[in-house]
């Protein structure tokens, strides 16, 4: 589809139709804006982005909380049809014949007996009562307004529910407007002008809520219609995927078998939430740089089926000429294969093939493959992709169906997350001991991406990476080890003691536990004097 700048400024400027003045005094934050709009055009109109759909629906469990018993009387009034008998809903149609029924005895009526051999809803003395009461009253006999509040307060569930499922938004004024609107459609009026229907109170609403276990939660994921209406499919594409894979993915060695998935990481990575005095309206934390909290790198790693790493990870990072300035050369990592974006760290074919050519397709790397990529458009192309593949090479790609990786792909499953809580923990701790330490920083940012990754990639967490391929559903337990594990950051950082770095002559206490040698390392000699890349499994 062709992609015309033109017609992108001309739909900017409906948004913005300020006049363009003719010598302006642009600020740095203006121009800092400027710049990335335009940044985003250009890649564009290149065709190096993509737009992708995620189609989550986010559950929460509340298990603990009890919702207070509701009691639905307020100020609504609904009416019904049918008449309650017992948890039974019977039609008035239904009713006239019972009391036809019932007055066609020969003793002028019929016991309760003969009533409920042929009216299994009428049960008790009650019961006949309230048939005998609406013989008399007809037309004008109504439920108590109990019932008639029960019945509108499980309808009211009902819709709501559909469009909760269905991914409708929705608020309390809705739910007003919902209740009004069933207490108009199942009414039954004389006359349209003879009765004013109420609405139901914020009250009544607050209470239903609470009873039903519906909270205002704030909107995790947008999805499209598309995503919502299709997800049994969605969902089956998955099954049909991962039954396949399986059966495929037995003809190999589980070491001939990966995964790879990009994913964009921040510069200073912190977590959202942080501990903050009762009562405070506003948490305000520290951040070295802002620029490195909407700025991020991609990053770009290989797992293995037999819980291993790849050798080696793939990193992009944004530069503003597209490579790096001769006067700043990047470290020398082994594990890592680094290279300048122009101007974006955005993944783009040509980076693409450049990382089949230093991270897949090298010696360390098993000649027999079958590899599972995701659905970016690059990844589809796998004709340019077995174009680089060695001669000797066997090689099997396959494509995980859209919409679905956050289902079935074991990085995006279980890998990404962990990986980058080991991420803000080392953030952190960076920021609260080590003030001259700038993380963002790019040099800083690759040597730490390089000892994490070394950690990650350790024997030690063999479990949790083959636990990674197990909950995307690839094997089953039989095929995997049962051994509990801590993940990356539990081990290596939240290890609770006080141990000295392991360096000779080093009194500062360890910051982090190898997960290789088992060793406690302060925060120097990991990452700013040293390494630390050592050379156990």
């Amino acid at each position: 589809m062709s992609f015309d700048i033109g017609n992108v400024m001309f739909a900017l400027h409906r948004h913005f139709p300020n006049p363009l003045p003719s010598n302006p005094s642009i600020s740095r934050h203006e121009q800092k804006v400027a710049d990335h709009l335009a940044s985003i055009i250009k890649e564009s109109y290149y065709g190096d982005t993509s737009v992708e759909e995620s189609e989550y629906l986010v559950q929460e469990e509340y298990g603990d909380w009890e919702p207070e018993v509701f009691e639905p009387y307020d100020c609504v009034l609904p009416d019904q049809d049918d008449v309650l008998f017992g948890e039974k809903a019977v039609s008035r149609e239904e009713l006239d014949k019972a009391i036809t029924f019932y007055r066609s005895g020969k003793i002028g009526s019929r016991p309760i007996t003969t009533m409920h051999h042929s009216y299994r809803w009428i049960r008790t003395d009650a019961h006949m009562n309230k048939l005998r009461k609406y013989e008399k009253d007809k037309k004008a006999f109504q439920e108590s307004v109990r019932v008639r509040l029960a019945q509108l307060t499980q309808r009211l569930y009902e819709e709501v529910k559909e469009k909760l499922d269905n991914g409708v938004n929705l608020h309390d004024s809705d739910l007003m407007a919902m209740a009004l609107e069933i207490n108009t459609r199942e009414m039954k009026l004389q006359k349209q002008n003879e009765m004013k229907l109420q609405k139901a109170s914020q009250s009544w609403i607050t209470r239903w809520k609470q009873s039903h276990r519906i909270v205002s939660r704030r909107v995790t994921k947008f999805v499209t219609r598309k995503c919502l209406i299709n997800k049994d499919a969605i969902k089956k594409n998955a099954d049909d995927f991962v039954k396949n894979a399986r059966t495929e993915i037995s003809n190999y060695h589980p070491s001939m078998v990966f995964n790879c998935d990009q994913t964009g990481i921040q510069k200073e990575l912190y977590p959202a939430r942080s501990l903050a005095f009762m009562g405070e309206k506003t948490v305000e934390r520290l951040a070295q740089s802002k620029s490195s909290l909407t700025h991020s790198f991609t990053f770009l790693p290989m797992i293995f089926l037999d819980g291993s790493m790849g050798p080696k990870a793939f990193m992009v990072i944004a530069e503003p000429k597209g490579q790096f300035p001769p006067s700043r050369p990047i470290p020398n990592c082994p594990n890592l294969e680094v290279r300048a974006g122009y101007k974006t760290h955005i993944m783009t074919k040509q980076l693409m093939c450049d990382f089949f050519e230093s991270c897949v397709f090298i010696p360390s790397v098993p000649k027999k493959l079958y590899i599972m990529l995701d659905s970016w458009p690059a990844f589809k192309d796998h004709t340019t992709i077995k174009n680089l593949v060695p001669n000797g090479h066997d090689v099997v790609i396959r494509n995980i169906p859209e919409h679905t990786t956050g289902m079935i792909q074991p990085l995006d499953v279980y890998w990404n997350a962990p990986w980058k809580s080991l991420i803000k923990k080392f953030t952190a701790y960076a920021l609260r001991t080590q003030t001259d330490y700038v993380i963002a920083q790019r040099n800083n940012a690759i040597c730490m991406v390089s000892v994490l990754y070394h950690q990650i990639s350790a024997e030690h967490f063999r479990p949790f990476l083959q636990h990674c391929w197990k909950k995307a559903g690839y094997v089953g337990a039989a095929n995997t080890s049962s051994t509990p594990f801590l993940t990356p950051a539990q081990y290596c950082i939240d290890h609770g003691d006080t141990v000295i770095c392991y360096h000779t002559g080093c009194n500062h206490l360890g910051f982090i536990r190898c997960a290789r040698c088992k060793m406690f390392v302060c925060f120097n000699h990991f990452v700013v004097s040293k390494q630390h890349l050592c050379s156990s499994p």
